[in-house]
């Protein structure tokens, strides 16, 4: 009785089962427009940064450095204009010329979209990869393009044109 029991076990434990016939869902494209609001030492902090003595080149971000961002997103470009969400992520600066690379989560938390993200991964150069999604943009597949609107020693707002493909 106890090797019948047993067998039973074995065939009962397995992880997966039987193929089940695939029906694809449609394909929705999604068009997105926000604004990025950045302020230095607030949304952006530095966490780590190489010990070095000189900084060869001439950019004023030091090489090896190491952020991270929590951005509101806003509607329009204005400080007080309708806040839909934030994007959260880390940047490491590892390029001689400032260039940086991004890991950056854009969360909605009002309207059509709340609850869902984009994930990007990508350099930081003016068209970001959509790499995945949860909520309403499951598997998602875009760009991400973004255009500076302004920039100082303080404060940097982006304009983001985003084009997603997802399910």
């Amino acid at each position: 009785i106890l090797i019948i029991c047993l067998s039973q076990v074995a065939v009962q434990s397995q992880y997966y089962s039987e193929t089940l016939p695939y029906h694809p869902r449609p394909v929705k494209v999604t068009n997105l427009n926000f604004f990025m609001h950045r302020t230095t030492g607030v949304t952006i902090v530095v966490v780590a940064q190489a010990n070095s003595t000189s900084n060869n080149n001439s950019s004023s971000v030091p090489f090896a450095s190491l952020f991270a961002i929590n951005d509101p997103l806003r509607t329009g470009p204005e400080p007080d204009s309708e806040l839909i969400g934030n994007i959260q992520g880390i940047a490491s600066v590892a390029g001689m010329n400032a260039s940086s690379t991004e890991y950056l989560d854009f969360g909605f938390n009002t309207g059509k979209f709340n609850g869902s993200s984009l994930s990007v991964f990508s350099r930081g150069e003016p068209d970001l990869a959509v790499v995945g999604g949860r909520g309403q943009f499951m598997m998602a597949t875009g760009v991400a393009q973004f255009n500076p609107i302004l920039v100082n020693a303080t404060n940097t707002i982006a304009e983001f044109n985003v084009t997603i493909i997802h399910y």
